[in-house]
């Protein structure tokens, strides 16, 4: 019995230095593949793979909407056209666009025949579907819409005629307006340009036909 009791406390020492050698063992084993850093870094895809997010715009949305030009965008130049019949007169409109962002014209441009005194002249006008029905033009900076103008000459000397010695123009119907450059026209200080009747005709994206009416 002696024995027995002497010999107990070694057994119980050897049996807790076993269970300390197994846990030791484990804490040195090398992690599985697969394993370490990388899962970290977020969680995978069930299977494994992976995908890229999708692709967004960060771009303006478009409204589709077009800026209108107004009479301060753009300069008007009236080249006189030369024809067989001197009371038949035609004239060559070039509208450009001098601003810095584009703008879009349509339809109609108001002419004005204006005298000495600086004031409009009540000529009879009609605009027309010449050379075709009106469309939309967009200007970008520096280019250019055109269109056609035919009046009846008359002389001074008839009541009914008109005389001034410039012309205005608007891309609305107000009669007022920057004056236009005219090239081939009477000079100024003569007041030689003379209109009974005035048609204006569509505005067009090149000068095919403008003044072929």
């Amino acid at each position: 019995m002696r024995v027995l009791k002497t010999a107990l406390p070694g057994l119980v020492l050897l049996t807790a230095l076993a269970a300390c050698g197994d846990s030791g063992d484990d804490t040195t084993r090398a992690a599985p593949a697969g394993t370490g850093t990388s899962a970290s870094a977020g969680a995978q895809p069930a299977g494994g793979t992976t995908s890229a997010a999708p692709a967004t715009s960060t771009g303006a949305p478009k409204t589709g909407g077009k800026a209108k030009c107004t009479t301060k965008d753009v300069a008007v130049t009236i080249t006189a056209q030369p024809g067989d019949d001197p009371r038949v007169q035609r004239g060559l409109v070039a509208v450009t666009n001098t601003a810095k962002q584009s703008c879009t014209v349509r339809g109609w441009l108001t002419i004005t025949l204006v005298n000495a005194a600086d004031q409009p002249v009540d000529v009879p006008t009609e605009t027309v579907e010449e050379p075709g029905p009106d469309v939309d033009v967009t200007l970008k900076p520096g280019t250019t819409a055109f269109a056609g103008i035919k009046w009846t000459a008359c002389d001074k000397s008839d009541a009914a005629c008109n005389v001034g010695n410039t012309i205005r123009f608007n891309l609305t119907k107000a009669a007022t307006g920057p004056a236009a450059k005219l090239d081939g026209f009477p000079a100024a200080e003569k007041s030689g340009i003379t209109m009974k009747s005035l048609q204006i005709g569509s505005l067009q994206p090149a000068t095919q036909g403008v003044v072929a009416w």
